[in-house]
């Protein structure tokens, strides 16, 4: 669990007999530009190990270490023609495997915060069978309530509900006027909705 970034280890840290002089980095560099690819083979044979170690420290993973060292030496390779060294070739591998580093675990801690927040959307079992019983509980309560509705008034609210019938349409089925039907919808929604608070509100 990632919760702050590491201490970072710094370049002198690192075995110094395990490491290339600067002066001898600078000079296979320079071959390294000028496409010489067995400088480039000397360089990521004498210095893998030591920079993965440095990424080590940083990211807590010897894979994710390794695949770091991979990236900044195969970038290294593709841009050769374009990279600035400013200070020394060493000062430049160990600050482009610092910031790598960095940058996988900032993405680490930003993936994380993202399943997170999705999970947190995600009911859990529990929550979807508890709201399920009392979804039929309640269901149940509100069928035993219609059938204790009077007979015309029970026949004018399931026409309504079940048939989708307009007060006009019961009226002319049932021969009666709208405006009994439209008191007989009152009083049923007005008994249904006494019956089942007891339901919801608990």
């Amino acid at each position: 669990m990632i919760q702050s970034l590491p201490t970072i280890l710094p370049p002198q840290a690192i075995q110094p007999h395990r490491i290339l002089q600067s002066d001898n980095l600078d000079e296979l560099f320079q071959r390294v530009i000028n496409d010489d690819y067995s400088s480039f083979e000397k360089i990521f044979k004498n210095n893998y190990k030591s920079l993965c170690t440095y990424a080590c420290h940083v990211v807590k993973s010897h894979e994710l270490a390794e695949e770091i060292v991979d990236d900044v030496f195969c970038n290294l390779w593709k841009n050769r023609k374009k990279i600035q060294i400013t200070s020394s070739f060493r000062a430049y591998l160990l600050t482009s495997i610092r910031n790598k580093s960095l940058d996988c675990l900032r993405k680490m801690k930003h993936e994380k915060n993202a399943m997170l927040e999705s999970a947190a959307t995600v009911p859990c079992k529990q929550s979807i069978a508890y709201e399920t019983l009392f979804y039929e509980e309640l269901n149940g309560r509100i069928e035993a309530a219609i059938q204790g509705l009077p007979r015309q008034c029970r026949t004018i609210f399931l026409m309504s509900r079940d048939q989708d019938l307009k007060y006009k349409e019961i009226a002319e089925l049932l021969n009666i006027s709208i405006k009994t039907v439209d008191t007989q919808m009152g009083r049923a929604l007005k008994y249904l909705r006494k019956s089942i608070s007891p339901a919801v509100s608990s």
